[in-house]
């Protein structure tokens, strides 16, 4: 008789693994190609895109960090902080914010050999967030921090266009 392999004792089953022919029950059982397996035969794994190691971590941050820094540079520049936004400027911060965000985003993709996932979202989400802060300090105005509109509209838009691209 196969033994069973399921933690779920209180459910009733005949399913059996195509593989070696143990017990499982429908909450456990892994759909495959060839028929239904117990998660030790399916050999459920996370991708490779989302498997993460340190070295990955600290390139991501490596490339992000001063590409946040140049961003904020750029941010103070061409559109510098002001407590009023007219609807013009406020598109012109959604653009330019979702641009950045799309920067970062391939900055990080490029220095992480193509790694995904909530780690490199937040990176990203910390390295914009930061772009808004050095954009505020360049231009002298931090004083800002809560009314400036468009800045808050810029890296709300780089944060959205960063975290679905690393997703």
């Amino acid at each position: 008789m196969p033994r069973a392999s399921c933690d779920h004792i209180d459910t009733g089953t005949e399913l059996g693994c195509q593989r070696c022919g143990t017990r499982i029950c429908p909450r456990c059982m892994v759909g495959t190609p060839v028929g239904f397996r117990c998660a030790d035969c399916a050999a459920v794994r996370r991708l490779p895109m989302y498997e993460l190691a340190l070295g990955h971590y600290a390139r991501a941050l490596g490339a992000a960090a001063p590409l946040g820094a140049l961003l904020g540079v750029g941010g103070a520049l061409l559109l510098p902080p002001t407590p009023r936004a007219g609807l013009v400027l406020l598109v012109l911060a959604f653009l330019g914010g979702a641009a950045a965000g799309r920067v970062v985003a391939y900055a990080i993709d490029l220095a992480a050999g193509g790694k995904r996932g909530r780690a490199m979202q937040v990176i990203a989400l910390a390295a914009l967030v930061g772009t808004g802060i050095v954009r505020l300090a360049v231009s002298g105005e931090l004083d800002l921090v809560t009314r400036d509109v468009s800045g808050l509209v810029a890296v709300v838009a780089g944060v959205m266009v960063a975290w679905e691209r690393l997703r």
